[in-house]
């Protein structure tokens, strides 16, 4: 059964609480969406093409999805010691490791970049307007006592502390 934390279920709260106030918004392609587990379970399948990916033991916990229907998810591996990383799984057949917990993943969408394709990209001068992007860092800043955030930085140390998501979906496709 995933087991969250106390810091892990506050993170997720405070993460809702900022969409239900428009603070993360468009251009921010993210929406705080919660699937039940037979309803993730489903469209794993539909994605996976098949139920292997359940084979092993890892288990999701879907917690937002953009615009597209693509998910973000908190992944649980069999031998994961910490909380568990944020993962996406793309419309298109694509899986990224994010970020090492979801209070990473909240800093890392308050640092003035936008996730795209695996990555963070700076948002074009369109975007910089559509957002109060100084009241979004702002707000998480004060909540998690920090300066500055390299999202790219904290997608890297993800990588060096959990295994490759996307190798783990390549072996179960």
């Amino acid at each position: 059964m995933n087991r969250l934390n106390n810091n892990s279920l506050e993170s997720l709260e405070y993460l809702k609480e900022l969409c239900e106030k428009e603070i993360i918004s468009w251009p921010i392609d993210f929406e705080f969406y919660q699937a039940s587990k037979t309803q993730l379970e489903e469209t794993l399948k539909y994605w996976f093409g098949n139920e292997a990916w359940s084979s092993s033991g890892d288990s999701f916990i879907q917690f937002g999805k953009d615009a597209s229907g693509s998910m973000f998810l908190l992944w649980f591996y069999p031998k994961l010691k910490t909380e568990p990383p944020v993962v996406f799984m793309d419309s298109e057949g694509d899986a990224y490791l994010v970020s090492s917990s979801i209070t990473e993943f909240v800093k890392q969408m308050a640092s003035g970049f936008l996730f795209f394709s695996g990555s963070w990209i700076e948002p074009d001068s369109k975007e910089k307007k559509e957002l109060d992007w100084t009241l979004l860092k702002k707000l998480v800043n004060e909540h998690f006592g920090i300066k500055h955030i390299n999202p790219e930085e904290l997608t890297k140390i993800a990588k060096l502390n959990h295994p490759s998501f996307s190798d783990w979906v390549k072996s179960k496709i």
